[in-house]
């Protein structure tokens, strides 16, 4: 049975440190993380979906934060709702965020805001939804990274493809990254702690004419080898890798999800 000690939660600062408590309180916590239920021990008493293209999302709290409703876009896919319902109810639970009202847009929930309230939120609810003990259990099991994990991960947790995929990264001990694209042009990149190297695609950037990640369709589950030049700075300094290892999920109306790795 799920529960939540919110005494443990009140002087909890940080995203990552609230959900550590959250799965500590529940260490046998089913998944997909039951979001909705978490949210209701919280004191969120209203979960409900509108039709509505100006918004993803919205909290609406009492001001001393005991009580409050989360609205969603009804509109978007399940997994991106649930980040959504996770993002809303790190607006309630972080202890900064002081208002009782957030109208949260596409830019808020995508990350593209420069807000800190939103970025912390946006974090919280990764945490949550993908909270690092688990997923770090399954990486170990799982060995040097694949699509494959991503795709499997996404399914377990019910989570999109592109948060799956950054957290695999984030929390892997391999050197691995991943380039996400749309119409082959790099939307953003994140690297694991072990890519040492520079990736010499950024924001903008159109993908490498040589890498096979630029095709119409790809095998996701086949290893494609390049010269490691085409997607990495090259170093004077010292000894450069001489292939990358590049995988690509092709998703809809263009957006492309690239693993990167080296020996």
């Amino acid at each position: 049975m799920l529960k939540l000690e919110l005494i443990e939660l009140a002087d909890l600062i940080h995203p990552e440190d609230l959900v550590d408590e959250i799965i500590k309180q529940n260490p046998g916590i089913p998944l997909p993380i039951p979001i909705e239920d978490l949210a209701r021990l919280a004191g969120i008493t209203k979960i409900e979906p509108l039709s509505s293209e100006g918004f993803e999302g919205t909290l609406i709290a009492n001001a001393e934060k005991s009580a409050g409703a989360i609205f969603y876009n009804s509109l978007r896919p399940r997994p991106r709702q649930r980040f959504t319902i996770g993002h809303e109810l790190g607006h309630f639970l972080l202890p900064w965020h002081r208002q009782s009202t957030f109208n949260c847009t596409v830019e808020d929930i995508a990350g593209r805001s420069n807000l800190d309230w939103e970025k912390q939120a946006n974090q919280f609810s990764a945490e949550l939804l993908l909270p690092r003990f688990l997923v770090t259990h399954r990486l170990q099991k799982f060995g040097s990274p694949e699509m494959a994990h991503v795709q499997n991960l996404a399914q377990d947790f019910e989570t999109s493809v592109e948060a799956t995929a950054r957290r695999l990264v984030e929390l892997n001990d391999y050197p691995c990254a991943v380039v996400f694209s749309k119409d082959n042009v790099v939307r953003y990149t994140v690297k694991s702690k072990y890519f040492e190297e520079q990736l010499c695609v950024w924001k903008g950037d159109a993908l490498p004419s040589k890498s096979p990640s630029r095709a119409t369709n790809t095998d996701a589950e086949e290893w494609d080898e390049i010269y490691s030049y085409w997607w990495l700075k090259e170093r004077r300094s010292s000894e450069m890798p001489e292939s990358v290892y590049e995988q690509t999920l092709c998703q809809e109306i263009g957006y492309k999800v690239t693993l990167l790795t080296y020996e």
